[in-house]
């Protein structure tokens, strides 16, 4: 039997990132929080404070990022980064980053309607 090594796979504890846009995620988080003036959270969230940026007492962000054509708002990251804003009078936004090879082409803040509503002083 003759092994190829390039045929063997990397184990996974060796791969640092999976994809060009895994390894843009950390960049572009620090990216919109110096932007919005905002601080990273510590652990991008996983503890008891969630999002991955925020600017006490006005918003509560959560960033994305995707190589993808498009990419999908479940109510789960809805809810998940409105109500860690919504019980300290935040307002959640999520940032979505399109990119090609690791490279942004596009970026949206989604935010709930609601937060629109405010900031158009609809009534």
């Amino acid at each position: 039997m003759v092994l190829v090594l390039s045929e063997l796979r990397q184990p996974k504890r060796l791969h640092k990132f999976r994809s060009l846009s895994h390894a843009r995620a950390p960049e572009q988080e620090k990216e919109v929080n110096r932007r919005l003036g905002a601080k990273a959270v510590k652990g991008s969230g996983c503890g008891d404070e969630k999002g991955d940026g925020r600017k006490k007492g006005i918003c509560r962000i959560e960033t994305k990022t995707t190589s993808a054509k498009s990419f999908s708002v479940t109510r789960e990251i809805a809810r998940k980064i409105e109500d860690a804003a919504v019980n300290l009078g935040e307002v959640p936004a999520l940032v979505v980053e399109f990119n090609d090879n690791g490279k942004k082409v596009m970026e949206l803040a989604i935010i709930p309607m609601w937060a629109l509503e405010m900031f158009m002083g609809a009534e």
